[in-house]
């Protein structure tokens, strides 16, 4: 096999692999962000609970596409749009999720563990 065809086969499947784990990481946000209250939000002082439902769900969506798009058209990969849901997502796992679990679904104790 002739070694640039090889360097781009890795480079497919490393792509590949990257947006597996930017789409996991996506839906991980977006699930979480789901599950938890409307009132926790409010608590944590946080953007309403549909503002970060839009965003993690259109970073999730992203992620999808990214992932049927390297494995079924063979092309595409990690490009500008998955970056950018891949922040989005990173955003909310970093900021508001940790604020939020302070907060949890009694917050009488304010450790929601």
């Amino acid at each position: 096999m002739h070694p640039f065809i090889m360097a781009l086969t890795v480079e497919h499947w490393l792509y590949l692999a990257l947006g597996v784990v930017g789409a996991v990481l996506e839906i991980w946000a977006l699930v979480d962000c789901a599950t938890r209250g409307r009132e926790q939000f409010e608590r944590a002082g946080q953007r309403p609970k549909s503002f970060w439902l839009l965003l993690t769900g259109l970073a999730a969506l992203i992620g999808l596409m990214t992932v049927w798009g390297s494995l079924a058209l063979g092309g595409g990969g990690f490009g500008l749009f998955q970056i950018a849901a891949l922040c989005v997502a990173g955003v909310y796992l970093a900021g508001p999720r940790s604020e939020l679990k302070l907060f949890g679904s009694s917050g009488s104790s304010g450790y929601g563990y």
